[in-house]
């Protein structure tokens, strides 16, 4: 069998990853084409031209993620990823697909990353990024037990009217997790367009292109001497332009802040 693809193509990871699972190498030859170009073993067998086309060793030949999955889960005699029937068939089903909308929503990110930086539209970006979220939000919610301990501890170090300034310390590191919980409690992070509702540009008039949070100490262990490393950077200066913007708005106090 043949697996004709182009790397850049979400599908195709997938593909490969069932591969691995089924321990199929032996009987795939990945095969790197352009969907685009008219001579080439892909036209001339997937009339729409798409990836990931499977070429069966039969001549015949499976187009699209989904059918190729089956097919190759069909071939193993290890677990099976797909059952035949009953309720859990449909959730796995529709699992593969949310795998299949993450993986090209990626590949969207990536292509708008080549654009120069000026010409990256944030807006579409940014609703990319909430895709993402969202849709790894529900594969987690589809496995029972799944949820993974998060700890957040944070101190208040100043109110200024609505806004609050906290500094912030993670017991545990998961992804996007000082947001999450922020944004859980009723108090998203200024400028976090994803788990609050900041428009972008403005915020009462001051300008906020990105989320005001800022990692003011990292302790590590030195990979070389095995010795706690600390590292500490000061906020920088639009936290100070914010914090001046604050204390006219509310009233001036001195503060220094990890987050706003």
């Amino acid at each position: 069998m043949k697996l004709l693809y182009t790397p850049i193509k979400g599908y195709v990871h997938t593909v490969e990853a069932l591969i691995n699972y089924a321990e199929l190498h032996a009987q795939i030859e990945p095969v790197a084409t352009k969907p685009f170009d008219v001579d080439t073993p892909l036209a001339s067998v997937n009339p729409l031209g798409k990836v990931p086309t499977l070429l069966l060793d039969s001549g015949e030949y499976l187009a699209g993620g989904p059918v190729i999955y089956e097919y190759l889960d069909s071939l193993h005699r290890r677990r099976k990823l797909y059952p035949s029937k009953g309720p859990q068939r449909w959730t796995t089903l529709r699992q593969a697909w949310m795998a299949d909308g993450l993986f090209d929503t990626f590949v969207l990110l990536i292509i708008e990353s080549w654009l120069p930086q000026d010409q990256q539209r944030v807006a579409y970006i940014d609703r990319c990024w909430r895709k993402i979220i969202a849709i790894l939000d529900q594969m987690e919610r589809d496995v029972p037990g799944y949820g993974k301990l998060a700890i957040t501890r944070y101190q208040t170090l100043l109110v200024r009217g609505e806004r609050a300034a906290l500094e912030v310390w993670l017991s545990t590191g998961r992804t996007h997790q000082i947001r999450v919980h922020l944004s859980h409690i009723g108090h998203a992070i200024l400028g976090d367009r994803t788990y609050g509702k900041f428009d972008y540009p403005a915020f009462d008039g001051w300008p906020m292109p990105r989320v005001m949070l800022h990692a003011n100490r990292l302790t590590l262990l030195h990979p070389q001497t095995g010795k706690p490393l600390t590292i500490e950077v000061a906020p920088p200066p639009d936290f100070v332009e914010l914090q001046e913007f604050l204390a006219k708005k509310y009233g001036r106090k001195s503060y220094t802040a990890a987050g706003v």
